[in-house]
């Protein structure tokens, strides 16, 4: 009775256990399948960009290497570890001679048998490989002394062998390298004729120098953008100048700046100064400007194949800690007139997605303006004189008043004498007649006294009007200039050169021509989408005010020294029209008025009658310029469309 009392007791606490173990089970796996930790149902963690890794292992490992090592040593012979380890790989042991003493200390629990053997060889700055499954342990100067070496050959397709020789000589075959089997010293050099790496090493050298140019020598992408309504020398220059230097950093993917020969770099925290500049925005005369001038980087300029132009390249050659990047050509960018198109040689994903959002944003039409330009210059001159001249001529006393008292010059006072002949000496010798030519005769008043009277009144007007009626089809931002100017002679400088003979020195001139003589009208306009133009206008208008002369080598005339002009020019910002209206430019007056008076004294002062004793003449002058100016906004057809699609 007691036995059956006892099992119930035992089944119904098994029950009981087994009851209350499923509950919580399932009550797991419900809670799971609430929060969705299930494996069905757990969301996947998002991940980062994908990453690429290189395996540097060379695959030398001892024997046993997974066997596990417990040990505990204090002060320990460095050889008699080494040579437990050994014992417990099955292995051989051999020490280079130079490794004589030392010690180490330790406390190994659980650890790998190859792990082991690598963090005692590096603590004491120790090397070792493995040849004919014997350990060879040796110092890092002695390192590979009797490892056995080949001469390999590994081609490299698209990329520069000599960076890559570089980065594997700084970064992987070095003197603080401890994996087995590699060199600790440079190793590998290149044959430029065929861009090959030229390993002298072990053949683990050979494998590592292989698997870094699997990884590194990669065919270099080339995007092609097409520019639809900017110039493509306009946003390549924006791009090498702009978006590059400011966006790619030397922590953001573009590596350490530098110019390369094509006046590239960039990358580096602060803007680079190799990338070409004063680059042309027209496309007839990109190749002949930009041939001659070149850019300003390191190299001479920019480059040109084709018709397409290589205007910058982004280096990616940082360094640091000891560490070399390899150096190699991270983004190039050129242009190609003809096409209307930009190339992108290399570069990520990331960083050509950057420029072809900067292309998306920048590439927009620009707004243009039909300017109706009417330059009108007025010019008006006048003079009004008045005359009265009085004349008396008599044997013994004459005079000749005209504006002034003075006598005959043919019919002066003598004191003595009756007269006498003017002649021409200077070149008025007659060869027939063997004397000068007469030119007159100065004598005495022969006949009766005379009173002569005479006035003269003239008034002269002259008018001039210069009309020009450019019409402009101009783009915002961009400068206009209408030039209705001709050319002077603004110096002349004259040299007398002794040749030595006997006729005389020799006469040279050197003549300075200008052409700034006249109208000129710079206009940079701004138009905005509200229907408004900004102008910011610059009239230069240029007269000749007097010109300097002396006399010529012939009689009679003479020769110019200099020009003098007077100018008057405005300089005009942010003027604001609206669409169709008209702007008015007025105002450039000059002015000028002479008055001249002579008289007889005394007379000429009487009132009423003085005017007949006196000579007067007035002349005027005026210039003036008057600019008007009509702008017209130019609206696409697709755009006028748009617009009423969104209204």
């Amino acid at each position: 009775m007691k036995n059956k009392i006892r099992e119930k007791i035992i089944a119904s606490i098994m029950l009981s256990a087994f009851a209350v173990t499923n509950c919580f089970t399932t009550a797991t796996f419900a809670m799971d399948d609430y929060y969705g930790y299930s494996e069905m149902n757990r969301p996947a963690i998002r991940s980062g960009e994908s990453q690429n890794s290189v395996n540097m292992d060379t695959g030398i490992s001892i024997s046993n290497a997974d066997s596990v090592v417990n040990l505990s040593l204090r002060d320990a012979d460095i050889r008699q570890v080494l040579r437990m380890f050994a014992d417990q790989a099955g292995m051989n042991i051999i020490f280079s001679p130079s490794i004589t003493e030392g010690t180490v200390t330790m406390d190994l629990v659980d650890i790998p048998l190859q792990e082991a053997l690598n963090l005692v060889v590096k603590t004491n700055d120790l090397f070792y490989d493995i040849q004919a499954n014997t350990l060879l342990i040796s110092k890092k100067s002695e390192a590979m002394s009797v490892a056995k070496k080949d001469m390999t050959l590994i081609p490299v397709k698209y990329v520069n062998a000599a960076a890559l020789a570089s980065f594997l000589n700084t970064n992987i075959f070095k003197n603080d390298s401890v994996k087995p089997g590699v060199s600790v010293k440079p190793v590998v050099t290149i044959n430029p004729a065929t861009n090959e790496l030229i390993v002298m090493g072990t053949a683990n050298d050979a494998k590592i120098a292989r698997q870094i140019v699997e990884q590194f020598d990669k065919k270099p992408a080339v995007t092609t953008f097409k520019v639809n309504h900017t110039t493509p020398a306009e946003m390549a220059d924006m791009i090498c100048s702009s978006l590059l230097p400011t966006t790619l950093s030397s922590e953001g993917g573009g590596g350490g700046g530098g110019g390369s020969s094509a006046g590239g770099g960039g990358g580096s925290s602060e803007a680079p100064t190799g990338f070409a500049s004063g680059v042309p925005t027209g496309f007839a005369s990109d190749e002949s400007s930009e041939s001659s001038e070149g850019g300003s980087g390191g190299g001479g300029g920019s480059f040109a194949v084709g018709g397409g132009k290589l205007l910058c390249t982004l280096d990616s050659s940082a360094s640091s800690d000891g560490l070399e990047g390899l150096s190699l050509k991270n983004l190039s960018v050129s242009y190609f007139p003809t096409l209307g198109t930009i190339q992108i040689i290399g570069g990520s994903e990331s960083q050509l997605e950057m420029i072809r959002d900067y292309i998306a944003a920048n590439d927009k039409k620009t707004p243009q303006a039909y300017l109706e330009v009417q330059i009108i210059s007025l010019s008006e001159s006048g003079s009004k004189t008045f005359d009265n001249t009085w004349q008396f001529l008599s044997k013994n006393f004459s005079f000749n008043a005209n504006g002034g008292l003075g006598t005959n010059s043919m019919y002066p006072v003598f004191f003595a004498g009756k007269g006498y002949t003017l002649v021409n000496t200077k070149d008025g010798w007659d060869d027939e007649k063997q004397r000068y030519e007469t030119t007159g005769v100065v004598q005495k008043w022969s006949t009766s006294p005379q009173l002569v009277y005479s006035m003269n009144y003239i008034i002269e007007n002259d008018k001039g009007r210069v009309l020009a009626n450019p019409r402009l089809l101009v783009t915002s931002g961009q400068s206009s200039t209408i030039d209705l100017t001709a050319d002077y002679i603004s110096k002349v400088t004259t040299q007398y050169l002794d040749n030595g003979s006997s006729t005389g020195s020799q006469v040279q001139k050197e003549y300075e021509i200008k052409d700034d003589n006249g109208i000129k009208v710079s206009i940079t306009p701004f138009i905005s989408p509200d229907g408004y133009v900004t102008l910011d206008i610059k009239p230069q208008y240029s007269t000749i005010a007097t010109q300097v002369t002396t006399p010529g080598e012939v009689d009679g005339e003479r020769d110019i020294v200099a020009t003098l002009l007077q100018r008057r020019n405005l300089d005009l910002k942010g003027i604001r029209i609206k669409d169709g209206e008209t702007l008015v430019i007025g105002g450039m007056i000059q002015e000028t008025e002479t008055k001249s008076v002579k008289k007889i004294p005394f007379l000429g002062d009487l009132p009423v009658v003085g005017m007949f004793f006196r000579s007067t003449g007035t002349t005027k002058r005026k210039d003036e310029m008057v600019m008007m100016i009509t702008p017209q906004i130019i609206i696409d057809t697709e755009d006028a469309v748009a617009d009423d699609t969104t209204l």
